[in-house]
């Protein structure tokens, strides 16, 4: 089931390389075409020093979810970009003051908070703490899960997952990252029961075609980023199409726009001549 709506949506805008390349070299001071995602994002993080740092990198993409016609984005804030603030406190405030500035302009924004369960800093009792603080600031609407350790191995976060689930806020499993996780637990999706899972490879559409049932019966939204989209191309759209015609609801988002500069807008216009 293919999901329309009435606003031009991008489900799922990782917020760290949500600009076009020209304006993320400006910001960082270098851009290298052809860099592996993976590298890229250790460069930024290392890049992120003060509060300003992550705030202006928030803006620009934004301002480019703007640019492209975007009415309302669900936006992925990295925990480890709360390092560049003196409290979670004051990323909220932050992120508060952007829904505000961009609501005038005609973009509303809701914000999932990223967990990388590859980087051990990011569950450190200090980051655990951090990442709880946040989620009960009432800013975020959820948890958005991703690496390769919580993909292989999800019930060694069982804990942290129900907490969120408890408190009534949204899971959001990301596939999509990287192109190089294999090692999919089977059961994944029963351990984890998720409200949303992002993917961009014909590997993760194939396992969701496996698993098409489950995603049926609890209602699981599968969001398609086009971060593969070019090498990919038909023969992702077929596996969507599939996936949609057994009645799995269906969403896109831009994902890492910073790498394919190829809009929520745009991915979604392809599915929607493809099916022509």
């Amino acid at each position: 089931m293919y999901l329309q709506t009435a606003q031009k949506t991008d489900f799922h805008l990782n917020m760290n390389v949500g600009m076009n390349p020209k304006a993320f070299e400006k910001w960082a001071g270098f851009y290298i075409p052809g860099n592996p995602p993976k590298e890229t994002y250790e460069l930024i993080s290392a890049r992120l020093m003060e509060e300003k740092d992550s705030v202006s990198l928030f803006s620009l993409s934004l301002e480019e979810s703007l640019s492209n016609g975007t009415e309302l984005a669900f936006c992925n804030i990295e925990i480890s970009n709360v390092n560049a603030f003196e409290t979670p406190k004051m990323l909220v405030t932050d992120l508060q003051r952007l829904h505000g500035k961009m609501l005038d302009f005609g973009l509303d924004t809701k914000f999932y908070l990223s967990v990388d369960c590859d980087v051990c800093q990011d569950f450190s009792d200090i980051a655990m703490s951090s990442v709880f603080s946040l989620l009960g600031s009432g800013e975020f609407v959820g948890i958005c899960m991703k690496g390769s350790e919580f993909l292989k191995n999800p019930q060694k976060f069982e804990r942290y997952i129900y907490s969120v689930q408890r408190h009534g806020q949204k899971v959001k499993i990301d596939f999509s990252l990287f192109d190089d996780v294999k090692e999919i637990s089977d059961q994944i999706l029963q351990t984890v029961e998720p409200n949303e899972i992002v993917a961009s490879s014909l590997f993760d559409a194939d396992f969701f075609l496996a698993n098409k049932e489950f995603l049926c019966e609890h209602g699981i939204s599968v969001i398609f980023v086009p971060d593969n989209f070019r090498r990919v191309g038909s023969e992702l759209l077929t596996r969507i199409k599939m996936l949609s015609d057994f009645g799995v609801k269906i969403c896109f988002g831009s994902g890492n726009y910073l790498f394919h500069s190829i809009s929520s807008t745009n991915f979604q216009n392809s599915y929607t001549d493809f099916l022509k």
